[in-house]
C-alpha cells in the first residue's frame, strides 16, 4: 500500500506506517496534476523534511513527475519538473529511493540513466504504443486521452528504447 503525501504529511506517522509494514511506500502528486490530485503538494520545498526521513528509513517515494503552472506547457511539464523539482531533490538526498512513474519523454529516459542507482522509472503501456498523433492527428480522439499527455514520436520510441533494454532502472 502506499500513503499520499500532502504538505501536512506528519513524518512520525509515515515512519510507524512503513515500519509496521501497513505501507510501503509514498506516492507524491504535485496539486492539480492529475485526477483527484487538488490536494497535492504546491512546494516541493515544504515536505522535504518528510523525504529526509524517508530516505532515513529507506522508505520508497513514487512521483508523479509534472509541473502544474499554466504558463508550462502541457507537454513540456515533465522537463520542467525534472529540471526543477526531481533534480533539487536528488541533489539534497541521493540516498532516497525514487521512481519517477510514468515518463513520457526522452529527457526523463536521459535523466533516469544518468541518475544515481536509487532512481528509476516505470512506463505505461500507452505510452509505449501511442503518440501525441493518436490523440491529435485527424480530430480530437479523446479516448486517447492521459495524463500525463502522450507526447511526440520521438519521446514515444526513447521509452520503447529503454523499455526493452534490459535496463533494470525501467520497468
Amino acid at each position: 500500500m502506499t500513503i499520499y503525501l500532502t504538505e501536512k504529511t506528519d513524518k512520525s506517522h509515515l515512519k510507524k506506517v512503513y515500519n509496521d509494514g501497513s505501507v510501503f511506500a509514498a506516492k507524491l502528486y504535485p496539486a492539480g496534476a492529475t485526477t483527484n490530485s487538488d490536494t497535492g503538494v504546491k512546494d516541493i520545498k515544504k515536505i522535504m523534511p518528510v523525504f529526509e526521513t524517508m530516505a532515513k528509513i529507506g522508505m520508497p517515494l513514487l512521483i508523479h513527475g509534472e509541473v502544474t503552472h499554466r504558463e508550462v506547457d502541457i507537454f513540456d511539464r515533465e522537463k520542467v519538473f525534472i529540471d526543477k523539482n526531481l533534480s533539487f531533490i536528488c541533489k539534497e538526498l541521493p540516498e532516497l529511493k525514487i521512481t519517477l512513474e510514468h515518463i513520457t519523454t526522452k529527457e526523463a529516459t536521459s535523466y533516469i540513466n544518468e541518475g544515481n542507482k536509487n532512481l528509476a522509472a516505470s512506463i505505461t503501456p500507452h505510452h509505449l504504443a501511442l503518440n501525441r498523433n493518436s490523440l491529435l492527428a485527424g480530430g480530437i480522439r479523446p479516448h486517447n486521452y492521459c495524463l500525463p499527455v502522450l507526447k511526440k514520436e520521438k519521446h514515444r520510441k526513447a521509452l520503447l528504447e529503454v523499455a526493452t533494454s534490459g535496463n533494470e532502472k525501467f520497468f
